[in-house]
């Protein structure tokens, strides 16, 4: 093989990797990166004397395999730690509400785990929900307003076993009978 200049083929070359795989590299770039943490970042991966293709293409494949793809329900990892430093986990409650300026006032993100009764108010909306609800996990009944996506809502919850969307014009109820299959209602 001659010598290329070409940026796949040292890629392959650092790697070692069959050439049969040479044509899978890319070239990509990213906006947006802080450049304390992309310095700090590139510093440790060149100590142990990898590259950073080698390296996000590796946290790729981590967090597809890992964590099914959803990125808002990472867990905490050495190399992903900064991304949970301002999460709070609220935990062991019974009944929770949790309205719009509840997540505002705080700043943070949160995670909700093992809570029995845990709604959110018709004026969390999706912007809100997003930006504050890191995870929901190990909650006995969730209940989210009919306007949020449902979809995109579970994505961020695990391990409950009831999650129910309610009318957002009806009045909230805590009650354990507000918390009705949708072929009740």
């Amino acid at each position: 093989m001659s010598e290329h200049n070409d940026d796949t083929y040292n890629e392959w070359k650092e790697t070692k990797e069959p050439i049969d795989n040479v044509k899978k590299l890319k070239n990509v770039t990213i906006r947006g990166i802080d450049s304390d943490i992309y310095e700090e970042f590139s510093s440790n991966i060149k100590s142990l004397n990898r590259n950073i293709g080698e390296a996000v293409t590796q946290m790729m494949k981590d967090i597809l395999q890992d964590f099914d793809g959803t990125f808002p329900t990472l867990s905490s990892r050495k190399s992903l730690s900064k991304l949970h430093e301002k999460t709070a986990r609220i935990s062991h409650h019974d009944h929770l509400s949790i309205s719009k300026s509840d997540l505002e006032e705080a700043g943070i993100s949160f995670a909700f785990r093992h809570i029995n009764k845990l709604i959110f108010e018709p004026d969390v909306d999706l912007d809100t929900f997003n930006k504050y609800v890191r995870d929901i996990r190990h909650c006995s009944r969730v209940k989210i307003p009919n306007f949020l996506p449902k979809l995109m809502l579970l994505s961020r919850i695990q391990f409950c076993d009831k999650v129910e969307v309610y009318q957002a014009g009806k009045s909230v109820d805590m009650s354990s009978s507000s918390f009705t299959s949708s072929e009740e209602e």
